[in-house]
């Protein structure tokens, strides 16, 4: 009986191999669409739209795009089957860069996008990028339209500095925060999560003095640490072993809007390192030029020209 089940087992072989001996693969097989995609658009009223779905493998099957709300069928294999001429549709193949992410170039897919131009609050709604495999295949996106005064606006701002200032010990540490989100313009209403979330990602730089702050700096001793969330990102940065150099103005930038931070040092004597000493100094002049009387100011031309007048009359 042994003898006959090891016969069946080297019989199954070749059917448990590809061709010429090769190994079963775990390659999908078929159209899919690619996971991670970005579903949700916000545009505004008057602007153009673009709805890309990114599909693998294809082959010989074609993508539509369905109007949820009428069940229209807008395109279908790149032809627009619609009345409505601001309606349109392309295919281009994945960038190079993505698809170096592939198992194969035929894998890389290719990118069908539905666009429509002169936006109308009527145009919002739930669309569908269809593949007519069996079952058919769908992936659905999400359009939101507003006014022009309905985009929320972005805001930058330090997060627990009083006064806009840090304070730290020279040879200790300072921790500076700084948080950067998307807020309701005036008297607009606040947008879904969703809807917040297909607006471009923030990113929070620094900068010390105009210097653009690096982790990897020969500096040492500086991290960043930052968290995102639909609509907004916070960004926290470290410095260790401060010294006297690290004092100074910071700024923290996201999609050109910025926020200032001062960090002072305070040594073991108590004394306060401001900003640079430069700059320090312009300051005691700004404030001694405050506290001068007009007369004060009117006299200074007057006083100048006198200490001059023996250098011209030698």
């Amino acid at each position: 009986m042994c003898v006959c089940v090891l016969l069946l087992l080297f019989a199954a072989l070749p059917a448990l191999a590809g061709p010429r001996g090769a190994p079963v693969s775990a390659v999908p097989v078929g159209p899919e669409f690619e996971a991670g995609q970005q579903t949700t658009v916000l545009a505004r009223v008057g602007e153009t739209a673009a709805l890309r779905c990114r599909v693998l493998r294809l082959a010989d099957r074609a993508v539509s795009w369905v109007r949820s709300s009428d069940l229209q069928i807008l395109t279908h294999a790149g032809s627009v089957f619609t009345a409505d001429a601001r309606v349109s549709v392309s295919q281009a193949p994945a960038a190079a860069r993505e698809a170096l992410t592939s198992r194969d170039d035929a894998a890389a897919g290719a990118v069908h996008t539905l666009r429509l131009e002169r936006l109308r609050a009527a145009d919002a709604g739930r669309y569908e990028c269809q593949v007519n495999t069996e079952p058919k295949m769908s992936l659905f996106f999400n359009l939101t339209v507003v006014p022009e005064s309905a985009m929320p606006v972005l805001a930058v701002r330090a997060v627990g500095a009083e006064g806009g200032q840090v304070v730290g010990a020279r040879g200790g540490a300072a921790r500076l925060a700084c948080e950067a989100r998307y807020e309701p313009a005036p008297g607009a209403a606040a947008l879904a999560p969703d809807a917040l979330a297909a607006l471009p990602p923030l990113r929070i730089r620094w900068t010390h003095d105009g210097e653009t702050l690096d982790p990897q700096s020969a500096r040492g001793g500086i991290s960043l640490d930052a968290e995102r969330w639909a609509g907004g990102a916070r960004s926290r940065l470290t410095l260790a072993a401060l010294g006297a150099r690290d004092a100074g103005r910071y700024t923290c930038a996201a999609a050109g809007r910025s926020a200032t931070l001062l960090l002072r040092l305070r040594a073991d004597d108590d004394q306060d390192y401001d900003v640079t000493e430069g700059e320090a100094e312009a300051m005691q002049r700004d404030a001694a030029a405050a506290r001068a009387s007009p007369a004060a100011r009117a006299r200074a031309p007057a006083a100048w020209l006198l200490a001059l007048a023996p250098l011209f009359l030698t």
